[in-house]
């Protein structure tokens, strides 16, 4: 079942992230790297502010109140649609649905939306994931991560049109 996120999801948010960060970016980023972002943007603040975002907001995947998985939408600070700020399943439950059932279920709350997603360009696994569900390539970019230079590819995808 997707679901907005509520308060007591925070802790099971905290969780899929800290798992799902180790999984997918161990051999992309410094240890140093994740252990930063991760206390910096999956801290309970954060995610407090996180689920009051609208338009967007923070979404759960659960099965049998467990919490498999998360996404995040968030305004363009240009105003120019919605992106996809965090996506996230455990490694268990990848690659059966859940992440495309996400980000169908968010898309569907924001027709007529324009959609963004910055991926980092060595995650191959969300690199083939957002060109599966449509998003097109709009430029590479570096960014400086706790001191660590990191190369990301923007997606874009116009439902509008």
């Amino acid at each position: 079942m997707i679901r907005r996120a509520e308060m007591s999801d925070i802790p099971s948010i905290q969780m899929v992230a800290r798992v799902a960060w180790e999984h997918t970016y161990r051999e992309i980023m410094r240890p140093q790297t994740r252990s930063m972002f991760l206390d910096e943007f999956y801290n309970y603040e954060a995610l407090v502010k996180a689920l009051a975002i609208h338009p967007g907001g923070l979404w759960v995947a659960e099965a049998h109140d467990l919490v498999l998985g998360f996404i995040q939408v968030v305004p363009m600070l240009d105003g120019t649609g919605l992106e996809v700020a965090r996506l996230y399943v455990l490694p268990k439950y990848q690659r059966q649905g859940l992440g495309k059932s996400l980000l169908d279920t968010v898309m569907a709350k924001h027709p007529n939306c324009q959609w963004w997603a910055l991926v980092e360009r060595d995650d191959a696994k969300a690199v083939q994931f957002y060109r599966q569900q449509g998003f097109h390539k709009q430029r590479d970019l570096t960014l400086n991560l706790f001191g660590e230079e990191l190369a990301f590819v923007e997606y874009n995808l116009n439902l509008g049109s």
